[in-house]
């Protein structure tokens, strides 16, 4: 499906208002080198668990339902099954490391101080009641173990995530976190790093930029990380309203964690409370006000503000408008971090299959999720004015499957600006080293005016940790060619001049490398030695080079007890002639920036071999005469230097053309002549290999224009 060209030719947002380098490289809750988010985290909410764990033990089921119920419930969602006990005793704590984190007291004060200050003498107290002195005393205790005001005010949203520490580096230190992470993984809960979160916000504010405060849904909201920011970025832009105003009339959220609504709550306390601190107004009437605005609920059971279909009117399925009385139109900005899991078991599988497209080209338990998300993400948005964003995996852009492509379909055809910036897993990830993986902000934004579909791309992110501030502020984004069908894929661009090469290259793709050669798959690296001479073989992973060689000598084969089992791709060639010209085509910076812009980085697809835009056939025979005495010329120097490296006892070769840029960009300008590629793209090329395998920023100007 095609997308209407834009009118820009290069289409940068306003980048997010970072404050010094100095300030973004000691906040808490950014992750950069030696300082894992998990990490960071711990420390100061292992005290807080250990605390409710006395507590909960302690408390009588019966006795905490009834008190929750008549102190804590204000939207009496009875029907959420669920540990009472487990909720009073985080509620408890929670009043105290609000208050801390509010300055409302000193670490000093007790849980019965807390909850004075919380509940008023009017009703407090009434939850210190009942557990016994000794177990308050043991829980305020641990409590204060680690207890920090300013760190609670930044980690606040974390603090409060009963799921504790579960991440890929915390299992390998402590395999007692397994449990831990196993849930987060099944339900998909990884909370954002608030410096993700803060640039989401802030694109979609600026975008809305000039009309009244918008209304915020979070669909899978957490302990409110997006939220809280969205709440610190209309302040800035409506300071006439206090911090309470603007969250009880313009926030929502939802989730199907009972807790976590009851965490976010408390999160926007602590920052409501600096306007309201000395008011009549106690704590908990602020809370429960804030509360109303989060509902327990199946994201996926929701739909629009005044939706009158009979969808609406079936079992389990509410509206917005029924949900939230007070939000008077659809929300103008939805983001958030959807979950990354199956869909699961569901009841209502036939009846979701009906609404979400995404789920009816695969109804079944292992349906991806997130897919469905933006998808309503797209129903729940106001239909005439709205900026959202969601922090997805990068397969949004990669993935092959049926689900993925209708998904990227219905972008295309849905009205409005869609940008897509994309960052890869190493040296740093976006999650930080405790959630290792590639990942895509996507941001849609909609207005009045809009009649047609742009799509906007960026080029996969790698950076250093010391950058990482500076990676936020330079992302651009580059419109796609209407002719670009991303039902196959988002390619993943950088300015004007890759574009139209790739506008260039994607109209070959008739001619093909798989109409001209066999591939064939499962090809072992014992085997290579006792192939025939015009088969060529790539690595079915690469990272900063493809790992293309001919077949080696048997002398460069490690003796060892066992050699990687991971099967190679193998191109059989009509000729070794041939197999030296498709050895030198892949190893050209362009074969390395077309598996950059259509894969994730990582995995080598035979679809990108077959689809790579050159079959040798209809070339000129001096074209492949050159090729391959450059493939021979590349081969004779790298045949004798492979890299040899050993993972999990097993045994691995590669070959590299790094340090022949000569013989590669011959290449590279033997493909350009043939596709009719501009000078300026042979020499991008070059550019781009250089940055992208130094992970090193780019400083594009902003004034690239179509020659």
């Amino acid at each position: 499906m095609g997308i209407v060209q834009s009118s820009a030719h290069y289409s940068p947002i306003r980048p997010y208002a970072y404050m010094s380098e100095s300030f973004e490289s000691t906040r808490l809750a950014v992750p950069r080198r030696g300082h894992v988010l998990s990490r960071v985290v711990e420390s100061y909410s292992a005290p807080i668990r250990e605390a409710v764990v006395l507590l909960s033990s302690v408390l009588q089921e019966n006795e905490c339902a009834r008190l929750h119920r008549s102190l804590l419930s204000p939207r009496r969602e009875d029907k959420i099954a669920t540990f009472y006990t487990d909720l009073v005793a985080w509620s408890l704590v929670s009043m105290w490391v609000t208050g801390l984190a509010a300055d409302a007291f000193s670490n000093s004060a007790s849980l019965r101080d807390a909850e004075l200050w919380f509940l008023g003498s009017g009703v407090a107290p009434a939850l210190t009641l009942l557990p016994a002195e000794q177990t308050l005393w043991e829980a305020e205790d641990v409590l204060r173990r680690s207890a920090d005001a300013s760190a609670y005010r930044e980690l606040l949203p974390y603090l409060l995530d009963p799921h504790g520490p579960g991440s890929r580096m915390s299992v390998r230190r402590n395999p007692s976190t397994r449990t831990a992470r196993t849930r987060k993984r099944t339900e998909g809960v990884f909370y954002t790093p608030i410096d993700v979160a803060e640039y989401m916000a802030t694109v979609c504010f600026d975008t809305l930029e000039g009309h009244v405060p918008p209304t915020v849904f979070e669909p899978a909201c957490g302990t409110g990380v997006f939220l809280r920011t969205a709440l610190k970025e209309i302040k800035i832009r409506h300071p006439e309203y206090d911090y309470f105003s603007l969250a009880s009339k313009y926030l929502f959220g939802a989730d199907i964690d009972p807790w976590a609504l009851d965490a976010t709550a408390f999160a926007l306390l602590s920052v409501c409370w600096n306007d309201l601190h000395g008011s009549a107004r106690l704590p908990a009437d602020i809370w429960r006000r804030l509360r109303l605005n989060l509902a327990v609920v199946d994201a996926l059971l929701l739909d629009p503000l005044q939706h009158m279909s009979v969808q609406c009117s079936t079992a389990g399925r509410v509206s917005l408008s029924t949900l939230f009385p007070t939000l008077h139109y659809d929300p103008r900005i939805i983001i958030g971090n959807p979950p990354y899991a199956d869909l699961g078991p569901r009841t209502d599988l036939a009846e979701l299959t009906s609404i979400f497209k995404t789920i009816s080209v695969k109804p079944n338990v292992n349906a991806e999720i997130y897919l469905s998300f933006i998808e309503q993400m797209i129903r729940l948005a106001d239909e005439s004015l709205c900026s959202c964003a969601f922090v997805l995996p990068l397969s949004i852009a990669c993935n092959g499957g049926s689900q993925f492509a209708v998904m990227r379909n219905l972008i295309a055809s849905t009205r409005g600006s869609w940008k897509f910036a994309f960052f890869d897993r190493e040296p740093h990830a976006l999650f930080g080293e405790d959630v290792k993986t590639r990942n895509a902000i996507m941001l849609w934004s909609r207005k009045p005016t809009d009649q047609s579909v742009e799509v906007l791309t960026g080029p996969l992110q790698k950076w250093r940790s010391e950058s990482r501030a500076a990676m936020f502020k330079s992302l651009n984004f580059t419109p796609l060619d209407a002719g670009i069908d991303i039902s196959l894929g988002i390619p993943k661009v950088e300015g004007e001049v890759q574009s139209r090469a790739l506008k260039i290259l994607f109209s070959r793709k008739n001619a093909a490398l798989g109409s001209g050669v066999h591939i064939c798959e499962r090809f072992r690296l014992s085997d290579t030695v006792k192939a025939i001479s015009n088969m060529v073989f790539i690595g079915p992973t690469a990272y900063n080079f493809l790992n293309i060689f001919l077949k080696p000598d048997k002398s460069v084969i490690p003796d060892v007890a066992e050699l990687s089992e991971h099967h190679l791709h193998a191109i059989r060639c009509p000729s070794g002639r041939d197999a030296f010209a498709v050895f030198a085509i892949f190893s050209s910076h362009l074969a390395y920036w077309w598996w950059r812009i259509q894969g994730d980085g990582f995995h080598v697809l035979r679809r990108f071999i077959g689809g790579f835009p050159f079959c040798l056939q209809p070339l000129p025979n001096s074209i492949i005469e050159d090729l391959a005495h450059c493939g021979n010329e590349m081969w004779t120097l790298i045949k004798d230097c492979p890299i040899i490296s050993i993972n999990r006892a097993k045994t691995s070769l590669a070959f590299t053309p790094k340090g022949h840029d000569d013989i590669r960009r011959r290449v590279d300008q033997l493909l350009a002549d043939v596709a009719g590629l501009e000078p300026l793209f042979v020499d991008e090329l070059q550019q781009f290999t250089a940055h992208t395998v130094t992970a090193t920023l780019r400083n594009r100007t902003l004034t690239e224009t179509i020659e």
